[in-house]
């Protein structure tokens, strides 16, 4: 199992882990438009202040994360997913943790940040188990088709 750089070919398969609006919504939001665009996300991907990464076995894509680099010090895990045909294995864990390992062998970053939303109770107790806490920060919420959605806030220190 290893880390590897997000190529554009991987959009396809990517996306089509979400098989609703919500799913996707809880994943990226608005991020890639609904039904999800490869188009959108190969273009972010060519973003400078933004990494896409894909947790991978062989030839299997087990999960994609998004690093955001939002200053000099801090960097946002964003967009995590697990294959829906991997979860419950350990891999969200995984990519975690291997994704937190790339970013402290740039030694500039000093904390890793993140939002997850109040009903994704698996993917928040995931970041807990890695040593996330829970701050109070803003945005404390997301507004999806006139429904606000609870947003936690989450950081660890590398």
């Amino acid at each position: 199992m290893n880390l590897r750089k997000f190529v554009a070919q991987d959009s396809t398969e990517v996306i089509s882990w979400f098989s609703t609006e919500k799913e996707s919504l809880l994943w990226g939001g608005w991020m890639f438009g609904w039904p999800l665009s490869e188009t959108e996300m190969v273009n972010r991907s060519q973003l400078p202040e933004v990494e896409f990464l894909v947790l991978s076995s062989g030839n299997d894509k087990l999960g994609f994360i998004e690093l955001q680099h939002i200053s000099e010090t801090e960097i946002r895990l964003c967009r995590v997913v697990i294959n829906p045909e991997y979860r419950g294995l350990g891999y969200g864990r995984a990519l975690i943790a291997l994704s937190i390992a790339e970013v402290r062998k740039r030694e500039q970053f000093k904390i890793a940040t993140l939002a997850v939303f109040a009903e994704n109770v698996a993917a928040y107790n995931c970041y807990k188990s890695y040593g996330f806490i829970s701050v109070d920060k803003e945005p404390k919420f997301r507004e999806f088709n006139g429904q606000k959605w609870p947003l936690l806030q989450m950081e660890t220190a590398l």
